[in-house]
């Protein structure tokens, strides 16, 4: 039996990341490519994740186009899909929407202090969802 990709929609993309979890986001840093994985939820229809602001992602992301793929595959089933979102992360500096991610963003589960909060404004979404035929 052969697997079918599935193309997802825009709103089927935004359906599968809504709940959060962790994704990776890559930027071009500047020895090249950069990938990291972080928590993340979804508030406005945006990514949000939390970072140490003196890190290399702290330091290396703010204003730069990135890439965010989040994906849920099961091996036994060979199925799954895949999300990736296309955007400019940008620091949130406001210390009211600061304050409201607090309430609603993610909590870190990387060690150490990550109290920047990232927003990724999606340029783009795309996604597919192999099935086993």
């Amino acid at each position: 039996m052969r697997s079918v990709f599935v193309d997802l929609s825009a709103q089927e993309c935004r359906d599968r990341i809504a709940a959060g979890g962790v994704g990776r986001v890559a930027f071009c840093g500047p020895d090249g490519p950069e990938l990291y994985p972080v928590n993340f939820t979804v508030v406005d229809g945006h990514v949000v994740f939390r970072v140490a602001p003196y890190t290399r992602l702290g330091m290396g992301i703010d204003g730069r186009p990135v890439v965010f793929e989040v994906d849920d595959l099961d091996a036994e089933r060979r199925s799954g899909w895949s999300v990736v979102v296309k955007g400019t992360a940008r620091a949130v500096e406001d210390p009211d929407e600061t304050a409201s991610l607090r309430r609603r963003g993610p909590e870190p589960w990387a060690p150490g202090q990550r109290q920047q909060f990232v927003r990724v404004s999606t340029l783009r979404a795309s996604g597919r969802h192999v099935v086993a035929g």
